[in-house]
């Protein structure tokens, strides 16, 4: 598997990577940059760019080792196998621009050539590290990981492309360039890193058996059940995280909030039932989230435990933004959910004569509930 960097993210990362440690009064890898990149400009135009790519990628992935975080966060997914790591430098371009600009160390590796940690096979699960051979199998799925620069914080996170050497996937990530700026937020972009790998890794994971698939229904009800999905996707990367002592974006109690957020007309009891559930699952499929997200039965099914102050017939009555309102069909974002607390006896009699089955517990939109106000205040 290949692992490529853009040169526009490089070259960023370089100048405010540098730019920092100069301000922070470390100049030497400051002065030593300039020293190299400066007289390129002594080049012909033509050859400039090229030129000082190679600086740029010199000073990327082996003086400022930024690359590192990359190969470390792989190397934590379990994406590659745990890597020795050596010393390699390479002569920067001269004005000359001569063809021999280029020169690996006696320490260096042949192109394309893998650093495998000595001892594989000897790593352990209970200090938070994937085996060489499950590493191994999944880099061998992968044709490449390209890592690009994004240009805003919509534009981050990882894609995986169906299009490679041997008809083999591609990992895309985007990360914005300033993450590499400031040392002291390195530990921060490494856990984006790894939570978004852990992504990517499950889209390649043929027992995950991700898809793109269809959601029915409005642009409304695509984006709740999408974001439900995202929810439960992420407890489910970082819950196995947390199993293996990594750092993650977003600790448990923070993602509980999020998920609180969004199931809070389920029970407190339930809701914190359902969420430690989902965390405590080892193995999900891509189909079994997107249904959980899709349907509330089939997620409470799998981990309500059912009892005296709530029963299996309480949950059809729980009104999750989004749900249809049963009069008006449509997706509901505001429920009222007991009309009868709070409308007078012909507005209800004025429902039920529409919807015979219809009973106050099973609640209306306010939309719907102001339709019959204004029609049982006119009759």
């Amino acid at each position: 598997m290949k692992i490529s960097f853009s040169p526009q993210l490089m070259e960023e990362s370089v100048f405010r990577h540098l730019n920092h440690l100069e301000r922070s009064g470390f100049r030497s890898e400051y002065d030593e940059y300039h020293s190299l990149a400066d007289p390129i400009y002594e080049l012909p135009e033509d050859d400039r760019e090229e030129a000082f790519e190679k600086v740029n990628r010199l000073f990327f992935e082996e003086n400022l080792g930024l690359a590192d975080h990359v190969t470390q966060a792989l190397e934590a997914c379990g994406l590659i196998p745990k890597r020795q790591r050596t010393s390699k430098r390479i002569a920067a371009p001269v004005a000359s621009g001569s063809d021999d600009s280029e020169t690996e160390g006696e320490d260096a590796p042949d192109e394309g050539q893998s650093l495998v940690e000595s001892g594989e096979g000897d790593a352990s699960e209970d200090q938070g590290e994937i085996s060489y051979e499950e590493g191994r199998e999944f880099e061998e799925k992968i044709a490449e990981v390209m890592v690009k620069r994004a240009i805003n914080k919509v534009d981050e996170g990882s894609n995986v492309l169906n299009r490679g050497a041997g008809g083999l996937p591609v990992i895309e990530m985007r990360l914005l360039a300033s993450r590499f700026a400031n040392p002291d937020e390195h530990e921060e972009m490494e856990a984006f890193l790894i939570h978004e790998f852990m992504h990517a890794r499950d889209m390649v994971d043929p027992e995950f058996d991700y898809e793109d698939a269809f959601i029915p229904g409005n642009p409304s009800v695509k984006n709740l059940i999408t974001a439900r999905f995202r929810l439960l996707w992420n407890v489910y990367v970082d819950s196995r995280l947390d199993r293996r002592g990594i750092k993650s974006v977003m600790p448990k109690e923070a993602r509980f909030r999020e998920f609180d957020n969004y199931y809070k007309k389920v029970p407190d009891k339930q809701r914190r039932g359902i969420f430690e559930g989902v965390w405590r699952t080892e193995k999900f499929t891509h189909e079994e989230l997107l249904s959980m997200a899709t349907d509330l039965d089939t997620l409470m099914s799998k981990f309500v435990e059912y009892d005296e102050t709530f029963t299996e017939q309480d949950q059809e009555y729980i009104h999750l933004p989004g749900s249809p309102c049963p009069l008006c069909k449509f997706p509901t974002y505001n429920w009222v959910d007991d009309p009868e607390s709070i409308c007078d006896e012909m507005v209800i009699e004025a429902i039920q004569i529409d919807f015979p089955d219809w009973e106050s517990k099973d609640g209306a939109c306010d939309r719907c509930v102001e339709v019959y106000e204004l029609r049982a205040g006119g009759s």
